[in-house]
């Protein structure tokens, strides 16, 4: 048995039932707009409250941070190895590493990487520059099996603007 392809009417029996359509989407967008506006001066006043009400704790945190510390500093001989176990958590010190580079020199730095033959250091990042290949010759594109696919796209504007009759 063939498959046949199932076809309905269309909905809207006329352009007068289009042209209504699209005021009625227009008229949509415009209360998502409204819609959106509000829930930004919800967020924005939820944000504000927030603030205001975290501050003090924020504040009191980084008073105690500063009050732990000095007594860690204190008392660091104190302390089991580089850390001591409390009830509420853990105080110590870490050995922390970091690779300092001033950016003038990163360029010096890659050069001599090169130089060296450390290429493993250097990080390269190879991408198509699609929209530069979308403009060159079909004959390119099938060279490197790329090609150009172009539909016809329906589309709508519910900008205001004269219709054409």
């Amino acid at each position: 048995m063939a498959r046949r392809k199932v076809t309905a009417a269309p909905v809207l029996p006329d352009w007068a039932a289009v042209d209504g359509a699209l005021r009625d989407i227009r008229e949509c967008e415009h209360a998502l707009t409204e819609l959106g506006v509000d829930r930004d001066r919800r967020i924005d006043s939820v944000k504000e409250e927030y603030s205001k009400m975290a501050l003090p704790l924020q504040n009191r945190i980084k008073k105690l941070e500063g009050d732990v510390k000095a007594y860690a500093d204190a008392h660091r001989a104190e302390l089991t190895g580089k850390s001591r176990t409390l009830n509420f958590g853990t105080v110590g010190y870490r050995i922390s590493s970091r690779l300092i580079l001033p950016a003038s020199k990163a360029a010096e730095a890659i050069a001599a990487l090169k130089a060296l033959g450390r290429k493993e250091f250097i990080k390269t990042t190879e991408t198509l520059d699609r929209a530069a290949l979308s403009r060159q010759p079909v004959e390119l594109l099938n060279q490197i099996g790329a090609y150009i696919q172009q539909r016809d796209e329906f589309y709508y504007d519910v900008s205001g603007e004269n219709p054409e009759l």
